[in-house]
């Protein structure tokens, strides 16, 4: 379990930040170590399982690595994956890559919130936040309602957060025809996948990435084009394929996969007192499951415009900024690869020429996000 720190009758915090995972659990961290007094609530209830990729880039491991919180988490060694495998037409081509590691969420969770709390963060879980108009904070718990007016509101409630439905300056723009985004945990390694690997297989219907959860399941996150699923349905998108490459496709019980829906989209990144971070502020297909990563990396970066929203300057531009130097090669990437997915010929192509093609070890040395 979280532990909770005893703040019983503290109504004054100079930040509020929505959302506990990777974005927010860093994000108060960084700003309780900064000598903020900072609330960091979820509505979950914690401990919690979370569907995710489960895998920590390089870069996404220093982060964690600076802030101490590595050591928290159990059998980190064992958990090494440093091998990418795509498979597309048939022909399979596997890639060293500098190690990731598989991670079970709702460990990470506890980790970066214990790490918020041991820096003077206080933590509320099971608490639903609203951001309203004129920059305070409603939190609802157990029927119980309270206001706060923070100096700053930092919101990481991820890509299918509502505490900012009340401000129309945040509303989502969502590519409508943007690749639509399902998962699931499944409780036994499919068979085509490799216990040290990342896996993805590429199909027309879209792509498939499957890792080791550090539970003992295994993650599957797919991207499948949105054409495919109104046609045949998310299940049967799957299936074919898995079938365009000879696979048989994992079995998912009755409620096991789920839909996150249209996977690019973006918000404005901070108003008046308010910043946002993480998926909630953009969500790119991440290659490789890089998502919490890069969430983690800009969240890291937060303390000067936290301090610029808290004087009431707007620091919407230079926090966009500063993201968008963290992540503009990321994303060009994964933009890059995501294409070539999208074209299984092609992509089987290159995979038969890369065998013995010097390319194939540039490629791999930029796939996968290392540390500068």
């Amino acid at each position: 379990m979280v532990p909770r720190p005893n703040h019983a009758g503290a109504t004054r915090y100079d930040a509020v930040v929505v959302g506990a995972g990777p974005a927010g659990g860093v994000t108060a961290a960084i700003l309780a170590s900064r000598g903020m007094r900072t609330l960091l609530v979820d509505r979950a209830r914690f401990p919690r399982q979370k569907l995710c990729g489960g895998c920590l880039a390089p870069a996404g491991m220093q982060v964690l690595d600076r802030l101490g919180i590595t050591q928290h988490l159990p059998r980190l060694d064992s958990l090494r994956l440093e091998s990418l495998r795509i498979i597309a037409r048939g022909v399979s081509h596997d890639l060293p890559i500098m190690p990731y590691f598989a991670v079970e969420r709702a460990s990470l969770d506890q980790a970066v919130c214990e790490a918020a709390i041991a820096r003077g963060a206080e933590f509320r879980d099971g608490v639903a936040a609203k951001v309203l108009p004129d920059d305070t904070v409603r939190l609802e718990h157990d029927g119980q309602s309270e206001t706060l007016k923070p100096s700053v509101i930092v919101v990481a409630d991820g890509v299918g957060g509502s505490a900012l439905s009340e401000r129309a300056e945040f509303a989502p723009r969502v590519r409508k025809q943007s690749v639509i985004g399902v998962g699931s945990l499944l409780p036994s390694r499919p068979a085509h996948a490799q216990h040290n690997a990342i896996t993805m297989v590429c199909a027309r219907g879209g792509y498939v990435g499957t890792a080791p959860s550090g539970d003992g399941r295994w993650s599957l996150a797919a991207a499948l084009d949105p054409a495919a699923v109104r046609c045949d349905g998310p299940i049967d998108t799957l299936r074919r394929i898995f079938a365009a490459s000879d696979l048989q496709p994992p079995e998912f019980a009755k409620g096991q996969l789920r839909g996150v829906g249209n996977l690019t989209r973006h918000r404005t990144p901070a108003a008046g007192r308010v910043l946002v971070v993480g998926d909630a502020a953009a969500y790119f297909q991440p290659l490789t499951g890089e998502g919490m990563s890069w969430a983690m990396a800009c969240a890291e970066q937060i303390w000067p415009h936290a301090q610029a929203a808290a004087r009431g300057e707007d620091p919407a531009k230079q926090w966009q900024a500063a993201c968008a130097r963290i992540l503009r090669t990321r994303h060009a990437m994964c933009r890059a690869v995501c294409t070539l997915a999208a074209h299984p010929a092609r992509c089987g192509w290159v995979l038969g020429a890369g065998r013995t093609t010097p390319a194939m070890g540039w490629l791999s040395r930029r796939l996968c996000w290392s540390p500068a």
